[in-house]
């Protein structure tokens, strides 16, 4: 896990925009991510647990084997997103991100 933000950092990522770039492996967790907009981005096994994601958009990004335990989601989206191995995710949620535009298994 790459721990690129600090704990105080993390309390500041409202409104965060990031496009095509690759953040793999890193920690989010408890971070406030309130409606950050990720587009094309590579999060594979990035850690979201505890973070704040409400109105976060995940728009074609790579989601894969990311962990969720305790996310936080309202008007999330995941348009066009892989979440194949995601972790923390339980079954309602799995819904709600089947009906925000993920996509949990391969097709």
């Amino acid at each position: 896990m790459h721990q690129i933000f600090t704990a105080a950092e993390k309390e500041h990522l409202s409104g965060l925009v990031l496009c095509h770039t690759e953040l793999e492996g890193v920690d989010f967790s408890n971070a406030n991510l309130r409606r950050a907009d990720f587009r094309c981005v590579s999060l594979v096994a990035s850690d979201f647990s505890g973070a704040d994601l409400r109105g976060a958009s995940f728009i074609g990004c790579d989601l894969r084997e990311a962990r969720f335990h305790g996310a936080r989601f309202q008007l999330t989206r995941f348009d066009d997103s892989w979440l194949i191995g995601a972790r923390g995710l339980s079954e309602p949620m799995r819904q709600y991100v089947r009906e925000s535009g993920g996509r949990l298994f391969l097709s």
